[in-house]
């Protein structure tokens, strides 16, 4: 059962990360970023239009998704003169906004937009407290006190304040349009998950075969989206193709069960195992849904619930190879007799796994552990080992513990607060 949950699971970070790869191509070339942040100086500026009723649903809706410029209010054009100052119009290429604006640049252009940096004159453009703009900045400039430099940190914390509200529009944003962009892909490529997890019970090979791939990729590290760069927009997008022709090359090699229709005999097969529909329509709507879903949460949070499951999966003895018996020698039997042993002594180095060893320590605890005990560092690889097993039986004797050579939670507790008490001492 764990085996289907891994290879549902690299399905969906497979999904996921080509659902990632066309939603920052089309953040990028939409030019969403900066959209969203011209919205948000506005809106800090009170320069955002009042809308009522359908008009400004219907405006926001197109606005979200980035379908139509961010327009100011009637009469409004701080803003944009703002954003025609050149210490914020060289920060992006001619005709397009800048995704990013650093507080002091903020500050200091607005500072000259509003007096040319005059105090007095600032302060006479402040007067009107009734309007947004005195409503906002009046009370900054009373507590400065006079001083500017002192006016322009209060402006930079209060800009802060309202880039972290525009970061949190970006993400909602950008998740909707993954929810939606997801949908469409996984009824046009019939992604079912549902479809997906029956022919996974029925089909152990391919099984198999992708918790076989998941396990590389989890080695290797989570598949991360490319990020924005401070190169050319154009180099952006290159990054961008070249990651999502990656993650359709990987579809290609893994023989997915998904697809519309059955290939014919003479067909590339590698592409995809196709399928009928289910008979139930409203199953294959809902396993569509589910999809949808999976690849809204993104790729990194799947190739982490992977990385996650395979800690999980990987915790117990590997068995160790036979030597065939044929090709050990024959010897002599000697009867020895051995006289009896006490309770305290070791166990036999073959120590079956306790509860507590195969479902909470992972590779990392277990390296910890090794160094904490004073395995040498050659010889740490994050496996319950005899040597291992021998270092805690020593520790146990030392401390007057009850001699196990096992691990249980108030001896790993105890190990990790001794780390701690030497790392306190140093």
């Amino acid at each position: 059962m764990l085996d289907i949950i891994i290879a549902i699971f690299l399905i969906y970070a497979l999904f996921a990360g080509l659902i990632s790869g066309i939603n920052e191509l089309i953040a990028q070339m939409a030019e969403m970023r900066g959209k969203v942040l011209f919205e948000g100086v506005a809106m800090m500026l009170g320069e955002l239009p009042k809308n009522n009723g359908i008009k400004r649903f219907t405006t926001s809706l197109l606005r979200k998704f980035g379908l139509v410029e961010p327009s100011l209010a009637p009469g409004a054009h701080l803003t944009q003169t703002l954003y025609d100052h050149p210490l914020i119009d060289t920060l992006s290429q001619p005709g397009s906004k800048p995704s990013y604006i650093s507080p002091a640049s903020f500050s200091s252009a607005l500072v000259q937009v509003l007096s040319n940096g005059s105090w007095s004159s600032l302060r006479q453009k402040l007067d009107q407290r009734d309007s947004p703009l005195g409503k906002l900045l009046g009370p900054m400039l009373d507590e400065a006190n006079g001083d500017l430099e002192k006016f322009k940190v209060k402006v930079e914390a209060h800009f802060n304040e309202v880039m972290d509200r525009v970061g949190g529009w970006y993400k909602r944003r950008t998740q909707a349009i993954m929810l939606l962009l997801g949908f469409f892909l996984a009824i046009v490529f019939n992604v079912d998950s549902i479809y997906i997890a029956q022919r996974l019970q029925n089909d152990p090979q391919l099984v198999t075969k992708l918790v076989q791939v998941a396990e590389k990729v989890s080695e290797k590290s989570t598949d991360q989206i490319p990020e924005k760069s401070n190169t050319s927009q154009n180099q952006d997008l290159k990054n961008q193709l070249e990651y999502l022709n990656l993650q359709i090359q990987e579809f290609k090699s893994l023989g997915l069960p998904i697809g519309w229709a059955i290939l014919p005999d003479d067909a590339d097969s590698h592409f995809m195992i196709a399928y009928q529909p289910l008979q139930n329509p409203l199953l294959s709507w809902i396993g569509w849904f589910l999809t949808a879903l999976a690849g809204a949460l993104g790729a990194p949070f799947w190739f982490d619930a992977l990385s996650n499951l395979f800690a999980i999966r990987g915790t117990g003895k590997k068995p160790e190879e036979s030597i065939p018996t044929a090709l050990i020698p024959a010897v002599p039997t000697i009867q020895v007799i051995v006289p009896p042993v006490n309770n305290n002594m070791a166990p036999p180095s073959d120590v079956a796994l306790n509860d507590y060893e195969t479902s909470a320590l992972n590779a990392a605890n277990i390296e910890r552990l090794q160094r904490i005990l004073g395995i040498p560092e050659s010889h740490i690889h994050g496996k319950l080992s005899e040597e291992l097993r021998a270092a805690l039986r020593d520790w146990q004797r030392i401390n007057g513990r009850t001699i196990t050579g096992q691990f249980d939670e108030s001896t790993v507790r105890a190990l990790f607060e001794l780390e701690a008490t030497k790392e306190s001492q140093t």
